[in-house]
């Protein structure tokens, strides 16, 4: 398949690389639309490129392509190919340490002790506390009760039984003080009553009634005190009563406080047996965490060593990157050289073969066949030489005719093959063209070559010449020798 220009301008703009040419790349392109399209694939790898070494053979890769359209080899070539395919087949990095891997061996050991605090009882203490109950609750309160709701103080004589003892015994007593008072006053007067024996015994009476009198304040004070002594004892019943209590109590509390200082006994060693499990449980994992702050410290020395491997693997490469990208500034530095003489020696032929060929115009206008070698050096084809002698040949012998008077009719037909020949060779077959492959050829001969399928058309110059690019058909003969 023949591609145009055009295809290689769609190929650019799709892979978004037509800013990427340069002048002389478009310029190859234009000639060979095959190499630019191949080159854009050659770019759009460049700039998709996951690795540096991936990139430098895409660009190697063009500039390559480049040259070979230009007929170039560096003199560096060999060694950048070198290169290239130690960068092709530069290996991946790889590093033979293995790793430190991490075991805990007190995972089991861990997990035990964590199952065993999790599942830790709860504290409980078989022994029931000591409890209290008052045996002296209900007498303390009927001995409370007498106290507090005892009648207030009262007597009365004839309420007392002690007054009426001495009633009875100071009555019989003035009784018998009056019989005998008047017994004797009876005596005394011979035993006739008298005023004076009444008196007397009258007295007597009296000074018995006058002391049981005086009993009764006496009688109120001793009733009184027992009054007193009364409450006194239910006091100290009641106080006894409660000391009894109080050391009933005290008892209690001492009962309490032993079962107390026994429970507490009992939860200390409940937590001493608790706190036990969580110091080993800090002791295996303060021993695990020195094995794996060992294991960082080995994986830490593991990741500069191989760090320091891949920074070894890395130099070794960018110094054949470097040493690449040397080769190929001096490769393209002689590119250069190369490209500024082919201009020169091509401006050289041009001016050679332009002075040739006025030369050959020259004698061909005068009617005469130039040398061969002046042939060749002009360009132009024996062809074309034959065809422009014959021209011109028959130009003079025209004007020959003309002079001597020759028929209207016969001038005509001149003038008619003239112009036919002229028509059909032209001036402008004789120009030469700068056909890519095929150097300075001439108009007819690029004519030629584009009838048998080597050549196309692509238009014209600026002045007016067509322009042709080769085809992918090859020659089956030797180009020069048509000439």
């Amino acid at each position: 398949m023949a591609y145009t220009y055009d295809d290689f301008l769609k190929k650019a703009r799709a892979s978004n690389t037509l800013q990427d040419f340069d002048p002389e790349e478009l310029s190859l392109a234009q000639v060979y639309p095959e190499y630019g399209i191949s080159v854009a694939s050659l770019k759009q790898e460049e700039k998709t490129a996951t690795t540096s070494a991936q990139r430098a053979l895409a660009s190697q890769a063009a500039a390559q392509l480049r040259t070979s359209y230009n007929g170039f080899t560096g003199s560096w070539q060999d060694e950048i190919d070198d290169i290239l395919n130690q960068l092709d087949k530069y290996p991946d990095f790889s590093y033979d340490e293995e790793a430190p891997t991490y075991d805990n061996k007190y995972e089991e050991e861990q997990d035990a002790i964590l199952d065993q605090i999790g599942k830790y009882p709860d504290f409980s203490y078989d022994e029931e506390a000591p409890t209290y109950t008052n045996p002296y609750e209900e007498l303390q309160q009927e001995l409370l009760d007498k106290i507090l709701n005892r009648e207030d103080f009262t007597w009365s004589k004839d309420s007392d039984p002690v007054f009426g003892e001495y009633q009875k015994q100071y009555l019989r007593e003035g009784e018998r003080a009056s019989a005998n008072a008047l017994a004797q006053a009876a005596a005394a007067s011979g035993g006739q009553a008298s005023s004076y024996a009444a008196t007397a015994a009258a007295q007597a009476g009296n000074y018995y009634a006058s002391q049981l009198s005086d009993k009764i304040p006496e009688l109120y004070n001793q009733a009184y005190q027992r009054y007193l002594s009364e409450y006194e004892q239910l006091a100290n019943d009641l106080g006894l009563v409660n000391t009894q209590q109080q050391l009933d109590y005290q008892e209690y509390l001492d009962r309490l406080g032993q079962y107390n200082t026994d429970k507490n006994f009992a939860y200390q060693q409940y937590l001493d047996d608790y706190n036990k499990l969580l110091g080993y449980l800090d002791a295996v994992n303060g021993q695990e965490q020195m094995d794996y702050q060992e294991y960082k410290d080995k994986l830490g020395q593991f990741n500069v060593d191989k760090e320091f491997a891949y920074q070894q693997y890395l130099d070794n490469y960018n110094k054949l990157q470097d040493y690449l990208s040397g080769l190929q500034k001096a490769n393209d530095s002689e590119y250069q050289q190369y490209v500024d003489q082919q201009e020169m020696e091509q401006k050289k032929q041009q001016q050679a073969q332009e002075m040739a060929q006025a030369q050959v115009d020259g004698i061909l206008q005068a009617g005469v066949m130039p040398s061969s070698d002046l042939i060749s050096k002009s360009g132009y084809s024996q062809e074309y030489v034959n065809a422009m002698l014959q021209y011109y040949r028959q130009k003079a012998a025209a004007s020959a005719y003309r002079s001597s008077g020759g028929g209207s009719s016969s001038k005509s037909s001149g003038t008619t093959s003239s112009s036919k020949t002229s028509q059909s060779v032209g001036y402008n077959t004789a120009r030469l063209v700068s056909v890519p492959k095929y150097g300075e050829i001439t108009v007819a001969d690029a004519e030629r070559l584009a009838n048998q399928g080597l050549l196309r058309r692509s238009g014209t110059d600026k002045h007016g010449n067509p322009t042709y690019v080769p085809t992918a058909k090859k020659p089956t003969q030797n180009i020069a020798m048509v000439r």
